[in-house]
């Protein structure tokens, strides 16, 4: 019986069943046989989107860290919330543990995550660094379970409701920017999946070697 080499095989990601890769038509995606979940998809354009998405995600996160989320007038007093002044707060009141875990899962995590995909997608553009590309995706694979912005948006929109009898409230600009990075951010881990951006790091380096 012949060896199929790894990087032909596919896991399914829901119930774990291995597949033989095939090659698809653009835009065509592949479902596992057993639970139908999606396997891979072809791409068209898979840089030139990545890239565009990729830059686009890290400008709405620095947007969404520069400016208030949202302005609260208590007693005659406006207060910009904006994600440093969480983090500043959380540690002003010596809840230090907590403020390490949230500023690492809402801040540090994303930034990291969209700045390294970012520079992969960069690296492939120039068709630089094939090992250097191995190990951040690796990386990205690592880091992609600890991104948690998406929770901390509903939490603020959850504090929003209840304060909506007690305090004016005027949505910022970083709110929507918020919001538009976690969407781009879906659209990126959930559409462009890492398996996705190694085969294209196969393509783009196999011509080469």
């Amino acid at each position: 019986m012949n060896k199929i080499p790894l990087d032909k095989l596919i896991i399914c990601p829901g119930c774990h069943t291995l597949h033989r890769k095939i090659r698809l038509k653009d835009a065509e995606t592949a479902y596992c046989d057993v639970c139908e979940k999606a396997l891979y998809t072809d791409h068209k354009n898979l840089l030139e989107k990545g890239l565009a998405i990729a830059l686009a995600t890290l400008i709405t996160f620095i947007m969404a860290s520069s400016f208030a989320i949202v302005r609260i007038e208590i007693n005659g007093i406006w207060h910009d919330l904006t994600l440093p002044f969480v983090f500043v707060t959380l540690f002003k009141e010596h809840f230090w543990v907590v403020g390490l875990i949230v500023s690492f899962l809402i801040f540090f995590v994303p930034l990291l995550y969209i700045v390294i995909y970012t520079f992969v997608m960069l690296l492939f553009r120039l068709r630089r660094g094939y090992e250097t590309t191995r190990k951040l995706l690796v990386l990205l694979s690592q880091l992609r379970a600890w991104n948690m912005v998406e929770i901390f948006l509903i939490s603020i929109l959850v504090a929003l409701v209840k304060l909506i009898g007690y305090a004016q409230i005027v949505i910022g600009v970083s709110f929507w920017a918020l919001a538009a990075f976690i969407l781009l951010d879906i659209y990126l881990t959930r559409q462009l999946r890492i398996a996705d951006l190694w085969d294209l790091r196969e393509e783009i380096y196999h011509a080469q070697r």
